[in-house]
C-alpha cells in the first residue's frame, strides 16, 4: 500500500517542503528587504507579526477547506497563492505591499501545512502508522528551512534581490503540477457543527496543548540560539553554523524516528505519547544545560541533544491526535490544534526577550527549560488519558452495538445479550417439532390411510366390537342398520 497515490504523496512532500520555505523565508531575506525598503526593525517586527496572525486565522481555515473541498484544491492554491505572496517580495517597492506580501505568505503557507500533514496520516500516501509518517514527511519541512537561507544567500550573489525571489517563487510554484493526481478518496460526513465539536474531544485539547508547548520551544530555539551562542563567544558565521547544526539535529531524529522506531520498535500512534514525554525530558534537560553552559562546546552540545528531542515531537503528537479524529474532520482538528500551538510561537520567544533585554540571553532560556517541563507533564496526561486509535478501535465496537438492542450496554457486554435471543428463538421450534412427531409415531400405522385424527379415539371402540361388527354388517350400510335393532334390545 505504500505509496499507493504517487502523486499524492508528492504533494504531501512538496507541501511540507514549501512551508519550511515559507518559514524560513522572512529570516532569510530581512536584512536585504530592511535595505530595499528603508524600514527599521520595529516595521520589520510588525512584518512577523502580520504573518504569525495571519497563519493563526488561515490554518483554522484551510482546515475547514481540506474536510469540505479535499485536498487537491487547497494544494493548489497554496502553491499559488505562496508562490505569489514571495513574487510580491521581490516586486515591493513600499512597505505597505510588504505587509500584502507577508499576509498573503501566511495564507499560502498554511494551505500547505494542513494539506501536508493532514494528507500525509492516510494510510495510503506513506505509512500505516500515522505518526511515523508524519515524522518522515516533517524531514521535508527541515530541509526546506535548512536550504532557503543558504540558497537565498548564495542567489544574492549572483543576481539582484526580485530575480533572487522570483527563482524561490518558482520552486514554490512548480509542485502545482502535482497535485492534478489522483487523491485518496474523500471521506463523507464533514459539517461546520461537527468540526466546531472537535474544541471538546479530549484528543483534540491536549493535542492543542501539547504543540502549544512545542511550537514555543521551537520558535524560541529557532529565534535565539545565535543570540545564544554569540553570548558564548561565537562569530556570526560561527552562530549560524551551530544553528544550522540545530535544525540538522532536527531533520535527522525525525528520520531515524520513521526507519527505524516507529513500526519496528514502537508503536507511534498508540505509545507516541510516552513517546514524547521522553523527548519532553532529553529536551528540558538540554535547554537546562544550555542555561548552565560556560563554554561554547558544552553550549553547542546542548543544542544538538535539543535539536534531537525536539525532532520528532511535532510529528508524533499530530499522528497521536489525528488518528483518534474522525477521518472526515482531521483537516479541521489539526487546523485547531496548529492554531493553538501558534499562541506558544508567539508569545514565547517575545517573553524571552523581554527576559533578556539587558542581560544574558542564557536567563532567559529558562523559560524554555520551564516550558519543556509543562510538555513533560502534558503528554504525560495523554499517555494516560488517549487510548488506542479510533481507526483500529471503532470497528470492533460497532460490530459489539450493533446486535445488541439495548444501546445502554456497554460495548463490553454485547456478547451475552446476542446469544440469549437466540436460545429463546430455538426453543419454540423445537417444541412443535418434537410434539408432532411423537404423536404420528404412536397412533399413526393404521389410521393414516382413513382419518388420522377422528380414527384415533375411534379405534378403542371398534376393538371391544372388531369381529361380530364386520360379519353382521359387512359392506352395504343401509342394510347392515336394520339387523342392530335385534342384537341391540338387549342392551
Amino acid at each position: 500500500m505504500l505509496f499507493e497515490y504517487k502523486l499524492a504523496t508528492l504533494v504531501t512532500i512538496t507541501s511540507v517542503f514549501g512551508l519550511g520555505v515559507v518559514m524560513a523565508l522572512l529570516g532569510s531575506v530581512k536584512i536585504r528587504l530592511v535595505e530595499k525598503l528603508k524600514i527599521d526593525d520595529a516595521q520589520m517586527g510588525k512584518m512577523f507579526s502580520v504573518f504569525n496572525f495571519s497563519n493563526l486565522i488561515f490554518v483554522l481555515v484551510a482546515g475547514i477547506l481540506c474536510d469540505a473541498l479535499g485536498f487537491k484544491a487547497v494544494a493548489i492554491a497554496g502553491y499559488i497563492i505562496g508562490a505569489f505572496a514571495v513574487f510580491m517580495f521581490g516586486a515591493a517597492k513600499n512597505y505597505s505591499s510588504a505587509l500584502w506580501a507577508c499576509f498573503l505568505l501566511g495564507v499560502g503557507g498554511m494551505f500547505m501545512n494542513t494539506v501536508g500533514n493532514t494528507l500525509i496520516v492516510n494510510p495510503k500516501i506513506l505509512f500505516e502508522d500515522a505518526a511515523r509518517s508524519g515524522n518522515l514527511g516533517n524531514v521535508f519541512f527541515g530541509l526546506g528551512a535548512f536550504i532557503v537561507p543558504l540558497l537565498t544567500a548564495w542567489l544574492f550573489k549572483k543576481t539582484s534581490f526580485s530575480n533572487a525571489l522570483n527563482i524561490v517563487a518558482l520552486i514554490i510554484f512548480v509542485p502545482v503540477i502535482f497535485a492534478f493526481g489522483a487523491f485518496p478518496e474523500a471521506p463523507e460526513g464533514f459539517s461546520i457543527g461537527a468540526a466546531v465539536a472537535l474544541i471538546g474531544q479530549k484528543q483534540i485539547i491536549l493535542g492543542a496543548l501539547a504543540l502549544m508547548c512545542y511550537i514555543a520551544l521551537e520558535s524560541s530555539m529557532g529565534g535565539w540560539i545565535t543570540t545564544y551562542a554569540n553570548s558564548l563567544g561565537a562569530n556570526e558565521a560561527k552562530s549560524s553554523q551551530i544553528l544550522s547544526s540545530f535544525w540538522i539535529s532536527l531533520m535527522i531524529s525525525r528520520l531515524v524516528t520513521a526507519l527505524f522506531i516507529g513500526g519496528v520498535l514502537i508503536n507511534l500512534d498508540v505509545n507516541g505519547a510516552w513517546f514524547v514525554l521522553c523527548l519532553a525530558i532529553v529536551a528540558a534537560a538540554a535547554i537546562y544545560l544550555m542555561v548552565t553552559a560556560k563554554t561554547l562546546s558544552t553550549g553547542t552540545t546542548a543544542i544538538i541533544l535539543t535539536g534531537l528531542a525536539f525532532g520528532p515531537c511535532f510529528p508524533t503528537i499530530v499522528g497521536v491526535t489525528l488518528s483518534r479524529t474522525e477521518e472526515a474532520l482531521r483537516g479541521s482538528g489539526f487546523g485547531l490544534i496548529f492554531a493553538v500551538g501558534l499562541i506558544g510561537g508567539i508569545f514565547v520567544p517575545a517573553w524571552m526577550g523581554a527576559i533578556s533585554k539587558g542581560k544574558d540571553i542564557r536567563s532567559s532560556m529558562k523559560v524554555a527549560s520551564g516550558t519543556a517541563a509543562v510538555l513533560v507533564v502534558i503528554a504525560f496526561i495523554m499517555g494516560l488519558t488517549l487510548g488506542a486509535p479510533l481507526s483500529v478501535a471503532a470497528p470492533e465496537e460497532g460490530a459489539a452495538v450493533q446486535p445488541v438492542e439495548q444501546p445502554g450496554v456497554p460495548a463490553e457486554q454485547p456478547l451475552a445479550p446476542a446469544v440469549e435471543p437466540a436460545a429463546p428463538e430455538a426453543q419454540p421450534q423445537i417444541a412443535p417439532e418434537t410434539q408432532p412427531q411423537v404423536a404420528p409415531e404412536t397412533q399413526p400405522e393404521t389410521p393414516p390411510e382413513t382419518q388420522p385424527t377422528p380414527e384415533t379415539q375411534a379405534q378403542p371402540t371398534p376393538e371391544t366390537q372388531p369381529q361380530t361388527a364386520p360379519e353382521t354388517q359387512p359392506q352395504p350400510t343401509p342394510e347392515t342398520q336394520p339387523q342392530p335393532p335385534a342384537p341391540g334390545q338387549p342392551q
